[in-house]
C-alpha cells in the first residue's frame, strides 16, 4: 500500500504560525500576507499560541469566576455552552488527534505543543512546557475539551467579546469576573485567521496547505461584507458548522443534472455542482473530497456495470516529495461551479441515468487512521485511532441526487 502521510504531521510542520515555532517575517516573504499586518496589533498579541498561562485570579474572585472550564462559563451563558458542546471546536481534541500525540512522530513534547496550538491552545492544556518538562499548570480534563471558551475569550483572566447586542439586558453590578472588554475584532473574519490560515507555510504552487482566510478575502463574499461569522456563527451561535454538516452545505450549494441527448444509443448529460454560498474554495482544506458521479441503472434501480463516470473535487498534495508536490487542485472557487460531462453508450438494460454528489469530509484521515491503527503498539493509542477510523466511515453523505428516466425504457 502507498504510504500516506499523516496530515497532522503536516500541521505540526506548517501550521504553527503564531506560537513558539516559525517566524512571521518569513511568512510575509513567502505568502505576501504578513501575520501582524493582516491581524492587526490586538489580534497578533491576542493569538500568541499556546495562550500564556492565565496566572493567579484577581483577589476576591469566586472559584466559578476563576475557572477556565466551559461548564463554568455555561452557568451564565447556557445557550453558548449548549452550542459549543455540539461543535467541532469542542471536538478538536478528537480521538484521531489525541491518539497521534501518544505514539509516533507527534508524541515528542515539542510536537505535542505545536499541534495543540490550534487543537487545545491554552497553556493550562499543555502537558509539557516549552522546555519539554512536565507543565505544572496542566489540566488534563481541560485539555480533553479542545477549543474551550477561554481559548477565544480569556487572557490573564480578563474577558473579551463583541459589542453587546441591542435589546440584551446589561450585566448586573458588580459584573461577574469584572465584566468584559468590548472588541470589534470578534465580529471580523480576521479573528479566525490564526488557526485557519498558515502564515508560515510557503505553500505548494503558491498556495499554503491551509489558505481559508485568504480565499475568503479574495471572494465576492468578502466584498459584500460577509464574514466567517456570517455563515459559521449566524446570530452569534457557537456552532461553527461546516463541511460535516449536510444541511449547511446544501444551503450553500446546488446540484443540477442537465440532460443532453438521452434518446439515442449514446447518452449525454452534465452534472453540475454550483457553489453559490461558500465564501472560500469548496472544499477549503486538503482533507475532504467531493465526488460527482453519473451512471446508468436498470428498471429495478441497480447500477449497470461499466457505466459510471466520476469527477473528483479536492486538493491532493504529495507529502512524500521535497518540496511537496501538488497532484491536483479541482476545488470550486466562491461563486463557481464544477461539472461532470457524461457521454457513454447506452446500456441495453438502462432505464434511467442517475447523478449524485457525495461529500466525504474525512477522506484523507480515513486512510491515515487505517494505517496508524496497524502501526501503533500502545493500546491507548490504538484504541483512540480505531475510534477515529470508525467515525470517518460514518461522516460521508449524499449532497444531492437526481434521476432522469430514459426515453423508451420500460417504466420510464
Amino acid at each position: 500500500m502507498r504510504r500516506i502521510a499523516s496530515l497532522l504531521t503536516v500541521l505540526a510542520i506548517a501550521g504553527c504560525g503564531a506560537g513558539e515555532r516559525g517566524a512571521p517575517e518569513e511568512a510575509a516573504a513567502a505568502t505576501g500576507n504578513g501575520r501582524e499586518e493582516l491581524l492587526g496589533p490586538f489580534l497578533a498579541a491576542h493569538w500568541q499560541l499556546p495562550v500564556p498561562a492565565q496566572g493567579p485570579a484577581p483577589e476576591g474572585w469566586t472559584p466559578l469566576e476563576s475557572s477556565l472550564a466551559p461548564e463554568s462559563c455555561g452557568a451564565c451563558h447556557p445557550q453558548q455552552l449548549a452550542d459549543w458542546s455540539r461543535s467541532l471546536h469542542a471536538g478538536a481534541y478528537s480521538p484521531g488527534f489525541a491518539g497521534q500525540l501518544i505514539e509516533g512522530a507527534l508524541s515528542d513534547p515539542a510536537e505535542v505543543r505545536a499541534c495543540q496550538t490550534c487543537h487545545a491552545p491554552l497553556e493550562e492544556q499543555q502537558p509539557w512546557n516549552a522546555a519539554g518538562a512536565p507543565n505544572p499548570h496542566a489540566d488534563e480534563a481541560l485539555r480533553a475539551q479542545g477549543i474551550v471558551c477561554a481559548s477565544c475569550h480569556v487572557r490573564e483572566h480578563r474577558r473579551y467579546g463583541p459589542p453587546r447586542r441591542e435589546g440584551v439586558a446589561a450585566a448586573p453590578e458588580p459584573a461577574p469576573h469584572g465584566g468584559f472588554e468590548v472588541r470589534s475584532e470578534y465580529q471580523q473574519a480576521r479573528f479566525c485567521a490564526t488557526c485557519h490560515q498558515f502564515f508560515d507555510d510557503a505553500g505548494v504552487n503558491g498556495k499554503p496547505v491551509e489558505n481559508t482566510f485568504v480565499e475568503w478575502r479574495e471572494s465576492p463574499h468578502a466584498a459584500r461584507g460577509e464574514t466567517c461569522q456570517s455563515c459559521h456563527m449566524p446570530d452569534r451561535r457557537h456552532l461553527w458548522r461546516g463541511i460535516h454538516d449536510p444541511e449547511m452545505v446544501r444551503g450553500a450549494t446546488e446540484v443540477e443534472l442537465a440532460p443532453g441527448a438521452l434518446a439515442g444509443p449514446r447518452l449525454e448529460a452534465t452534472l453540475v455542482l454550483h457553489s453559490h454560498g461558500v465564501g472560500h474554495r469548496f472544499p477549503s482544506y486538503v482533507t475532504p473530497r467531493v465526488f460527482l458521479d453519473l451512471w446508468q441503472v436498470d428498471a429495478a434501480g441497480a447500477e449497470l456495470e461499466g457505466t459510471r463516470d466520476r469527477s473528483v473535487i479536492g486538493r491532493e498534495l504529495d507529502f512524500s516529495t521535497e518540496p511537496w508536490g501538488e497532484v491536483f487542485d479541482t476545488r470550486i472557487a466562491p461563486g463557481g461551479s464544477a461539472r461532470l460531462d457524461y457521454a457513454e453508450p447506452r446500456h441495453p438494460a438502462a432505464a434511467a441515468l442517475v447523478g449524485r454528489v457525495l461529500v466525504d469530509p474525512d477522506f484523507h484521515y480515513r486512510d491515515v487512521f487505517r494505517e496508524l491503527a496497524d502501526a501503533y503498539e500502545s493500546p491507548e493509542a490504538r484504541a483512540a485511532i480505531q475510534e477515529a477510523y470508525r467515525r470517518t466511515t460514518e461522516s460521508s453523505y449524499v449532497l444531492g441526487e437526481v434521476r432522469r428516466p430514459l426515453p423508451g425504457a420500460a417504466g420510464g
